[in-house]
Formats: C-alpha cells, sequence, structure tokens
C-alpha cells in the first residue's frame, strides 16, 4: 500500500470511528455514519430557466459525495407538458437565446470559466468566449447573434475576498491597484472576437449579497442600460446610477443619478420604459423599490410606493403591462405581479412555502421556480399566470421521501414590550408529549437576515433526529417583516432582540418542550455575535458555538470592509460601540464556548474571534478556538463543513447531554 493511500485509509478510519462515535446521531436505528452521508450527499438544484415559449424549462443539479464534494454540476431539460427530462450538458448558469434554439451556459472546461453555446436540442457544444479575466455573467442580445458579458480581473474573480494586487509580487496600493471593476463586453456569433465596451474608470454592476444587479439590451438591440459604480467591491450599490450607451459603446446617456441604490436596470420589451430598484436614499437598512424611467424623456416614477418589502430580481410580463417578482413573506416567499399604469401590486401565491429563482417565460405569460418547504426540498415549478396552479416538473432528491418528517412549525409570542416575535422550531423526532427536550438556539446573521421555511437539512436535522428541538428566532431586525421591523434594532444591538430571542426560550419552557436545564445556543456572523451577546448576559446555557462573530465592535468597525454599514446600525457613538460589545461582558461568562472563523474573513477579520478566545481563555471559562485556513465570511470547502458540523455535535452534545468536556475532535488531513 503507498504512503498516500494509507494516509487516506487512516483519515477515512478516524472520521469513522469519530462519527459512529456519536451517540444519538441516527434515532431510526441505522448507522450513525448515514445520516451524516444522506444530508451530505444531497443534490441541489437551481439556475431554473424558462424557454421563451413557455415549452421547457433548463436548470441545473449538482450530487455530492457522502463528503459533501461537488461532482459536477449538469444542465437538465425538462418539458414542462409532459414531465419528460434530459441532460442537455455539464455547466452552469443556462440562458435561453430569444428564438428558443440555444442554451448559452458557463463551463471551465477549457481551464477557465468561458461562455458556452448549445443547441437545446442537443448536440456539440461551442465555446464562446476565450476571456482571460473573469466573466461574471453575460445575457443574450436580440435576434440570437451576439452576447454581452460582464468581466474583471481574473485576481479579482471573487469579491467575498480581499482583491490584490494584479501581480501576487506586487505591493497592494489598497482602493488603488486592487479596486476590482467590471466592464461590459460583446462578442460576436461570426466573429468571436469580444469588443470591450465600457472603460476600466468604472465598474458595471458589482457585489451583489444585499441587493441583485445587471444589466439590459434595448429590444431594437441598440442600446444597453447598466448599473455605474465606483468600484465592484461591497458598499459600491449604494453609489449606484443608471446609464446607457450604443453596442459600440458611444453616446453614454445618463438615466438616473442621484444619492443611494439605483441598481437592476431592465428594458420593457415594447422599449418604452426601464424599470429598476431603489433605496431612494443613502441607507443600509431599508426596503427597495420598482421605478420606471423612460430611456428617452428620463421621466421615472414609483410603482410599488405602498409595498413594504425588498424587492429584488424582476421580470417584465410579454405585454410590457405588468412585472414579476418574488419577495420575502415573513418565514415564506410569495410570488407578486405590478400594473405599472395603476401601481398595484397582486400576491399570486399564497401559503408557507419558500419560492425563489422566478424565471418568466418572454413570448408567453408562463413561469418557471423553485419551491420548498420544511418537508419538501427544492424542486422546479411550472405555472401559467392565467391560473396560477403550481406544477412540480422535478424529484431531484427521491430518496428524501424515505426519511423521517422532522415537525416543524411557526411559533409566536409576545416580547418584553408586547412586539409580536415569531420563529421556526423544529421538533424533536420520536417526540413525545409530556417529556421536556434539550434546545438548540440558532440566531440567524445579518442582522438583517431571515430563519426562512425551507427543507429542514444540515445541523438542524441532525440534532431534531439526534432529539434536540431546534428554535430559530426572528428577532427584530430581521428582514422580510417590513421596514419598521428590520430597523427595531438600530442602536440597539443586544437589547431588544436579545429580549426576544430569551423570551422565546421561556415561551417554549412554558409550553413544555424544552428543558431549562439542557439549552445550547449557536450562530454565526450577527448570529455569532448574538451567540457571544447572550452567553454575557446569561448563565443559563450550558454550551455556546460562536461563529465569524463580532465581539469587539470598535476594533470591529476599524478593520471591516463595510464599516457604514454598521454605522448605519450603531451610529457614531464609542460609548454605544462599549456598550454594544459582547466583550465588555466577557468577564461575565460561564458557558463553554466552541469559537470558530476563516483567516481570510474581511467582513469579520478573525481577530474578532481571538478577542473572544483570550478572554474565556484568562477567566479559565471552557474555550476551544478553530481557525480554518483561507476561509472567508462563511466556509466554502466541504472538507471544512464537515469538520465543523463533527465539532458542532461533539461539543454541544458534550456539554448539554454529558455535562462534561467533550474528547478532541481530530482533523482530517485535506486528500
Amino acid at each position: 500500500m503507498g504512503e498516500k493511500m494509507r494516509r487516506k485509509l487512516i483519515v477515512r478510519i478516524v472520521l469513522f470511528v469519530f462519527v459512529t462515535c456519536l451517540p444519538g446521531l441516527s434515532q431510526t436505528g441505522d448507522d450513525s455514519s448515514t445520516v451524516l452521508e444522506q444530508i451530505l450527499s444531497i443534490t441541489s438544484v437551481g439556475g431554473a430557466a424558462i424557454s421563451p415559449d413557455g415549452s421547457e424549462v433548463a436548470y441545473v443539479v449538482t450530487p455530492h459525495d457522502a463528503k459533501g464534494n461537488s461532482l459536477g454540476s449538469e444542465i437538465r431539460i425538462v418539458s414542462t407538458q409532459t414531465g419528460e427530462e434530459r441532460k442537455l450538458v455539464n455547466g452552469s448558469g443556462p440562458m435561453w437565446s430569444p428564438d428558443g434554439s440555444k442554451i448559452a451556459y458557463f463551463s471551465s472546461r477549457s481551464g477557465r470559466r468561458q461562455v458556452w453555446v448549445i443547441e437545446a436540442a442537443g448536440g456539440s457544444t461551442e465555446q464562446w468566449t476565450d476571456h482571460p479575466g473573469y466573466i461574471d455573467r453575460f445575457r443574450w442580445g436580440p435576434g440570437s447573434k451576439r452576447i454581452a458579458f460582464l468581466f474583471r480581473q481574473a485576481h479579482a474573480a471573487d469579491l467575498r475576498f480581499f482583491t490584490k494586487a494584479p501581480h501576487p509580487l506586487m505591493p497592494v496600493v489598497v482602493d488603488g491597484n486592487n479596486l476590482p471593476m467590471n466592464q461590459l463586453a460583446i462578442i460576436d456569433l461570426e466573429t468571436k472576437t469580444p469588443n470591450t465596451i465600457t472603460p476600466a474608470s468604472y465598474s458595471v454592476c458589482g457585489y451583489e449579497q444585499w441587493f441583485p444587479d445587471t444589466f439590459s439590451w434595448s429590444p431594437d438591440g441598440e442600446r444597453l442600460v447598466f448599473t455605474k459604480r465606483p468600484h465592484a467591491k461591497a458598499g459600491g450599490h449604494l453609489h449606484g446610477d443608471l446609464v446607457s450607451v450604443t453596442h459600440r459603446g458611444h453616446a453614454p446617456r445618463r438615466l438616473v443619478e442621484r444619492e443611494g441604490m439605483d441598481a437592476h436596470p431592465v428594458w420593457s420589451p415594447d422599449g418604452n420604459h426601464v424599470a429598476f430598484i431603489s433605496t431612494e436614499r443613502y441607507d443600509w437598512v431599508t426596503v427597495s423599490y420598482l421605478y420606471l424611467v423612460h430611456p428617452s424623456t428620463l421621466e421615472r416614477r414609483k410603482i410599488t410606493p405602498d409595498f413594504d418589502e425588498k424587492i429584488k430580481t424582476f421580470f417584465w410580463t410579454s405585454d410590457s403591462k405588468r412585472i414579476l417578482f418574488i419577495a420575502g413573506d415573513r418565514t415564506a416567499s410569495q410570488i407578486y405581479s405590478v400594473d405599472i399604469e395603476t401601481a398595484e401590486v397582486e400576491a399570486l401565491t399564497n401559503g408557507d412555502d419558500f419560492l425563489s429563482g422566478l424565471s418568466v417565460a418572454a413570448d408567453r405569460d408562463s413561469i418557471a421556480f423553485i419551491r420548498q418547504n420544511a418537508a419538501d426540498p427544492p424542486d422546479v415549478y411550472f405555472a401559467r399566470l392565467d391560473e396560477m396552479k403550481p406544477k412540480r416538473l422535478t424529484e431531484v432528491n427521491p430518496q428524501i421521501k424515505s426519511w423521517p418528517e422532522i415537525r416543524t412549525e411557526v411559533v409566536r409570542w409576545k416580547s418584553f414590550d408586547g412586539m409580536e416575535i415569531e420563529g421556526l422550531v423544529h421538533w424533536p423526532h420520536r417526540y413525545r408529549q409530556g417529556r421536556r427536550y434539550p434546545l438548540l438556539v440558532v440566531p440567524h446573521g445579518g442582522p438583517h437576515s431571515v430563519m426562512s421555511n425551507l427543507f429542514v437539512n444540515g445541523e438542524y436535522r441532525i440534532f431534531a433526529m439526534r432529539g434536540w428541538a431546534v428554535y430559530r428566532p426572528n428577532f427584530r431586525g430581521s428582514g422580510h417583516y417590513g421596514e419598521k421591523f428590520l430597523r427595531a434594532n438600530l442602536g440597539s444591538w443586544g437589547i431588544g432582540d436579545y429580549q426576544d430571542v430569551m423570551s422565546g426560550v421561556d415561551h417554549l419552557i412554558k409550553v413544555g418542550l424544552a428543558d431549562p436545564d439542557r439549552l445550547g445556543i449557536s450562530g454565526s456572523s450577527y448570529g455569532g455575535f448574538m451567540t457571544s451577546w447572550t452567553i454575557g448576559q446569561t448563565g443559563r446555557f450550558k454550551a455556546a458555538v460562536v461563529g465569524a462573530a463580532v465581539t469587539d465592535v470598535p476594533s470591529f468597525l476599524r478593520t471591516t470592509d463595510v464599516p457604514e454599514r454598521f454605522e448605519s446600525y450603531l451610529g457614531k457613538d464609542i460609548v454605544v460601540y462599549q456598550r454594544s460589545s459582547p466583550l465588555t461582558y466577557a468577564d461575565k461568562i460561564e458557558t463553554p464556548t466552541l469559537i470558530w472563523h476563516g483567516d481570510a474573513d474581511i467582513r469579520v477579520p478573525v481577530m474578532q474571534g481571538r478577542h473572544l478566545y483570550t478572554a474565556l481563555l484568562k477567566n479559565e471559562i471552557p474555550v476551544e478556538f478553530v481557525i480554518y485556513p483561507g476561509e472567508p465570511h462563511g466556509l466554502r470547502r466541504p472538507l471544512n463543513r464537515r469538520d465543523l458540523l463533527l465539532r458542532k455535535i461533539r461539543w454541544l452534545h458534550g456539554w448539554v447531554i454529558n455535562g462534561e468536556r467533550p474528547k478532541p475532535v481530530v482533523p482530517a488531513t485535506p486528500e
């Protein structure tokens, strides 16, 4: 046996022994490693794109092995009439040509991510671009013979990381030679030669964590409209203005220029309007609205004045009379339609499902989207707008039908000041009336994020299967509850939101579900802040897991990549910063704490985790600090995600259930 193979075998044995020795991972009678493998090997689905005539939907599936490693993405085609499906090609990001004959997509088979084109009926595929930079996105031009695409330098491909200089040996001049910029180029079917139509002095679109962005062709193919930003990095969206240029990059015309975010412009099919989303002001903590601007007269008007939620990606109907979009609705999301003349918004769906990935047929009023809920994993659905009777087209993960269903409910209660708060609760597998169960509290990130009614998977499923109740509160400051609720924690991190979380814990104890003596808490990002804050305010939790957390607000605001975002929440008063810092209360912490962080995190730099670790170490509180190399704000690598999941199980089970420090985890060696 070779040395490399021997090391791999040792790693597998260590992982197997560790996982199978975790008591109660599965309570179905199966081998305890089976549940973990099932969860990690689920096939993801997304990228639904409906054909112009509504007859077919292209979508992307990505299977994974038992360790969570991607096995590659493939594009599949399914008929909206018969449900018959077929594999088209390996790749991602499918987009139909306007005439419906071809599909463009991304593939890295040539060594770099490039745009390829294949006949929709199948057959040989053709590489359209051979660009040395990173291609961010693309759009077909009218006539199906041109494609416009956004690119930036290859060293700035992933905007979640600190952008370095163009050459690895160059010094980095911050916001100088490392400032990422997107440029717009057009490639022709005949020549295959790209023509760059925007300069590198500004960015076309950019970072999209909080709001989406795009560019759009005019229906006659003569002009393109896009968002002009000072750069492509995080925060540039609030300085976005709308500009149009000819397809050769000439005659620039400013359509909208004002303070705040104006973004995601989309030309109407009749050419009379450009629709876009706007925050109307420079503000990080706000909803967004739909606007129209006339491409020639520049007359603009708001068409969703009373819609109290963020509007993100949207689509015109083929008659240019309505715009469709998906928006959050508490723990669910709905498809909405707005009449551009009357400004009336109509919900086309209702219920508790979470909908995403909307795609609208260009020639007919039919749509495709992804639907899921706590019991049903994501699948592709189809509906006609005149009847809105969604029809499931795919069953990507049929094996899930044999999994135990995790009972999930939306629970509501009154917080300390009478405000109604709600959250999702996953009940323990094989729950029995009259018994109390250990409770895992999982606060979300953001703080603008939200706990939604998604398929119960990952750590939620594992802990529920192990006999825990899992509680995911949507405290004040969460999204999908309107702007007033979104802004309800301004200047008061850790005050009202903490009370919301704890009043929910008390509610679950009162109704007889949670055991007050077996409480654990685990969160990351703002959820990590909430976790580290909570254990500094109360000793009720037997264990905590703190991930990528803000622990010292003053130093955080001096080192994060977007200080303005958090100043929108906390202002500029150092007294507020100190009051809002979990580190201020670190001497009160008695809870055994597992801390984890990525060392390439530019949103919440790793020193925030070290601050808390040092404080707990000094006070002789049981603590473990795990740093994942090369990881940004959130873990990307399957090996690290699996490692963290195992550590959470081990830490929380050891302290909450057994009342003692668990044995250390042996990290797996990368293969």
